[in-house]
């Protein structure tokens, strides 16, 4: 719960900016005007800045440049596709999946499983909710594997871990990976430094296979005009990256 809240909460943009106008307002309230008009200014400044500067890729290209795609082995016998939830919501009442990560480690799962025909594909990972979410979210991804032609009796589900440490772990006892066995390890690459440093403590080797990309490997520009919603989207998604290597350390559940 704590992991939750410090991993969701902490690392958002959009927080600070409610924190720094609600101190304002307090301030403001109690006739502090000096330090109110600090805080406003303080927060205009982040967002011009969020506006005109590449925060957003300072803080993910270290991540994302971590495990660039290597070359694919000749042989591999299993690929573990990290789920990041296809948005059942939308699913139950549209009856099409929600685009978002996940759809696209999926696509890259699916175009290794077709280089590899031998190799077992592995789905992990469930959205938090009841059962009815969860069966919503089953039938999309259903919905996916046939839009591909992909055999149904290919795929392996997961569906019990909401975490990646969880993601490792239960696909370990799922699955049983041998010594030697080849296995690839394919989501975002903004995710994929913890998710190793996860399966590198559970003494599980893998292959990483970012599925793809939110920044360009190195800063283009220094100065470019970008929607800030954009700029905080993808600097919390960095953010929420940086905190959970933290967290996952400190506890002991990554390398």
């Amino acid at each position: 719960m704590i992991y939750s809240i410090l991993s969701t909460y902490l690392p958002d943009p959009i927080t600070w900016v409610f924190l720094l106008l609600t101190a304002a307002l307090i301030l403001h309230h109690h006739k502090l005007e000096r330090a109110a008009t600090t805080l406003i200014a303080a927060t205009a400044t982040f967002l011009l800045a969020l506006m005109v500067m590449p925060l957003d890729e300072v803080v993910s290209q270290p991540l994302e440049n971590r495990y660039p795609r290597p070359t694919l082995p000749a042989h591999v016998d299993g690929i573990v596709v990290l789920s990041g939830g296809l948005k059942p919501y939308i699913f139950e009442r549209r009856n099409v999946p929600g685009p978002n990560a996940t759809a696209v480690r999926f696509l890259a799962g699916v175009e290794l499983a077709r280089r590899f025909p031998n190799a077992r594909l592995v789905f992990t990972g469930v959205t938090l909710g009841g059962k009815r979410q969860q069966a919503a979210e089953h039938a999309a991804l259903w919905q996916l594997v046939d839009a591909t032609g992909l055999p149904r009796s290919r795929i392996i589900f997961e569906d019990k871990s909401t975490t990646t440490a969880e993601n490792i772990a239960f696909c370990q006892r799922l699955l049983h990976p041998k010594s030697g066995e080849t296995w690839l390890l394919v989501t975002s690459a903004i995710h994929l430094p913890r998710a190793m440093a996860t399966a590198q403590q559970a003494g599980w080797a893998m292959t990483p296979w970012p599925s793809d990309y939110q920044s360009s490997p190195t800063i283009q520009e220094t100065f470019r005009v970008q929607y800030p919603t954009h700029s905080m989207l993808q600097l919390h998604a960095a953010l929420h990256e940086w905190v959970g290597l933290l967290v996952y350390r400190l506890r002991g559940w990554a390398d």
